[in-house]
């Protein structure tokens, strides 16, 4: 339960929504389930104090609108059904009600998802981030815990969705151009799956979410990265020990002993200039080949077969 005497747990939102119970508290402020009162379907509602000093709500509304969310259905992006005041004290942001993160799943399933797993996942990221990337947006804060499976149950159990857009980007300006490469920038994102050039300190393009989507994908196979672990509490000093460790860690020795088109995929994402365009569709192409190579990847009923069933517990 939540300790806020300021719940705004039963308030209604809108004309269309009411709040239920608490679930979680994040950077943003605290998170609640909600009902669609005209519909009954269950909703995702964030909620941030009008009084915060840096409001975080206010920034993601507009990447939302950007990204179509609240308009037809864009797959894998969360729709949105509202954003603005409830009650005195409150901005709220409603949408889609989604399933546990794919850290979560992989914990419950053995702490690493098999190869069929990962590929499924990778083709799903992949085709995100194409879509992401061709409105205008870097996204700048990838890691397992930032994407979402469906809700439990539905027939979307297994589709992957991007959430918090607080740190994404407009990596074209409102001329159309490309931003320019710039250094001595700070670092943002996860240290754990960051790129090298973000620890660097260089200004993010494309390049380094489809960097960062490697690194995770690497984690999701052996359960671990050879710069996880490092123990310093400083944390300007921890970033430089898991940049040291990155830098002198090669691909193939990241890439040992999984196949060998994770290795040629993170190749040609480091090959890639500031400006340049990632090759989505030859990527996706590379692990849906290896996917069909795997037999028995498929159900009777032709679904894809995942670690996990449709309640995300262990097969």
């Amino acid at each position: 339960m939540a300790d806020d005497e300021d719940s705004p747990e039963g308030k209604k939102i809108g004309e269309k929504f009411i709040v239920l119970k608490y679930i979680a508290k994040g950077s943003f402020g605290r998170l609640h389930v909600g009902k669609n009162i005209q519909t009954g379907e269950k909703v995702a509602i964030k909620f941030e104090k009008t009084s915060v000093e840096k409001p975080q709500l206010v920034l993601e509304f507009p990447f939302f609108k950007k990204l179509k969310a609240d308009r037809s259905p864009q797959k894998g992006i969360p729709r949105l059904y509202y954003f603005g005041p409830c009650g005195d004290n409150w901005s709220a942001l409603v949408m889609d009600l989604l399933g546990p993160s794919l850290e979560d799943v992989k914990e419950t399933v053995g702490g690493k998802y098999s190869l069929r797993t990962t590929l499924l996942l990778a083709i799903q990221l992949i085709d995100i981030f194409e879509y992401f990337h061709g409105v205008g947006l870097i996204y700048r804060d990838t890691k397992p815990e930032n994407f979402l499976y469906g809700p439990s149950g539905s027939d979307k159990y297994n589709v992957v969705h991007i959430i918090d857009f607080g740190l994404c980007k407009q990596y074209i300006d409102d001329n159309g151009k490309h931003i320019p490469f710039r250094d001595r920038k700070g670092i943002i994102g996860t240290a754990r799956y960051m790129s090298i050039n973000n620890h660097k300190g260089y200004e993010q393009s494309r390049r380094d979410d489809m960097e960062a989507i490697g690194y995770m994908l690497v984690y999701f196979l052996k359960g671990e990265l050879p710069w996880m672990g490092i123990k310093i509490k400083e944390i300007k000093e921890r970033y430089n020990q898991i940049l040291k460790v990155k830098q002198r860690t090669t691909t193939e020795s990241l890439c040992a002993d999984i196949p060998v088109e994770f290795c040629n995929y993170l190749k040609d994402i480091k090959s890639l200039e500031f400006a340049d365009e990632p090759k989505y569709r030859e990527y996706s192409a590379w692990f849906k080949r290896l996917l069909r190579k795997k037999s028995n990847n498929k159900s009777k009923d032709g679904e894809d077969i995942y670690d996990f069933n449709r309640t995300h517990q262990k097969r």
